[in-house]
């Protein structure tokens, strides 16, 4: 800290690159104060300077205040440098992410594909088996690799939707299909009341959410053999409901539900998954002009929601 009551009378003033005194132009300069600001590690970083024409302006109180001021500014420059860091990492993590899952693709491809080779060839029962268990977790995994890129995607602001005209009756029903063919314990009922409803929106995106909402229901009520779906329309928007009756969601874990990688994991610990499925169900929804969201109720189950705009 430097205050000095006439900074010209000081042996050092003027002797100094690259003015020798103030620069040209500068207002006159006698009373001086200046004060370092300092970052957490003790590097500095920065200063306050406060120039005054007449001598003496400056007092201890004054010195005491801007020393304060330059300690508030060396937090924030440091949390400032702190935040760009964190950005910096989590660019660097997306990028690996989506990288890693690009990798990972056509390796799985081709397994995929000796795997279906191989069900052609082999008769035994028992084998068949063995190879339809080792094609379900290639499923799985080719999921959860395009779940990611889509993670990646949305983070580089790159997820693109291919909009056009689409029954959403016909989209739910096939997703129901698809689930349906998956699960053993779980019957998934349909409550519709109309035939068609026609919305504008990529429907393969929104069939990702319905089978993302399915999935989720079946995978976190295992002890209950029932979904329930159910869409409600008006002259405006279209409702879907996905409800199910399993252990439920606490309460103060709802504000959480749609963050990317939250998982309920002392709810669920043997349940397994990334926490990207409702993630990617918020985005997509979002991205329509929709809203999504969940009411639940611990040991009674779950209703998640999602409403767009009809076409």
């Amino acid at each position: 800290v430097v205050r000095s009551d006439d900074i010209t009378k000081d042996p050092r003033y003027g002797n100094n690159d690259p003015h020798f005194g103030m620069p040209r132009g500068h207002l006159p300069v006698v009373s001086y104060l200046a004060v370092p600001v300092t970052s957490r590690s003790g590097i500095v970083i920065g200063g306050l300077f406060f120039g005054h024409p007449e001598p003496g302006k400056f007092t201890e109180e004054h010195e005491s205040i801007v020393i304060s001021i330059a300690a508030q500014a060396a937090i924030s420059l440091d949390n400032a440098k702190l935040f760009e860091e964190v950005i910096a990492l989590n660019d660097k993590k997306d990028e690996f992410i989506g990288l890693a899952s690009h990798e990972l693709k056509t390796p799985l491809a081709s397994i995929n594909g000796y795997l279906q080779i191989l069900g052609r060839l082999i008769k035994d029962s028992q084998h068949q088996k063995f190879l339809d268990k080792a094609s379900q977790q290639v499923s799985k995994l080719t999921s959860l690799v395009s779940d990611l890129l889509d993670v990646s995607k949305i983070e580089a602001g790159k997820l693109r939707l291919t909009i056009a005209e689409f029954d959403i009756i016909e989209v739910i029903s096939e997703a129901i299909e698809l689930i349906q063919h998956s699960t053993g314990e779980h019957a998934i009922t349909f409550h519709n009341k109309s035939e068609h409803c026609m919305i504008a929106g990529d429907a393969q995106r929104i069939e990702q959410v319905v089978v993302n909402l399915l999935s989720n229901a079946i995978k976190y009520s295992p002890s209950a053999s029932l979904v329930e779906v159910e869409v409600i329309s008006n002259e405006q928007n279209v409702t879907v409901a996905v409800k199910d009756f399993g252990m439920g969601i606490d309460a103060d874990k709802l504000a959480h539900i749609f963050t990317r990688f939250f998982r309920i994991d002392e709810a669920a610990p043997n349940i397994s998954g990334l926490g990207i499925g409702l993630y990617l169900s918020h985005e997509i929804i979002i991205r329509h002009g929709g809203r999504i969201w969940v009411d639940s109720e611990v040991g009674k189950g779950s209703t998640f929601y999602f409403v767009l705009p009809k076409a």
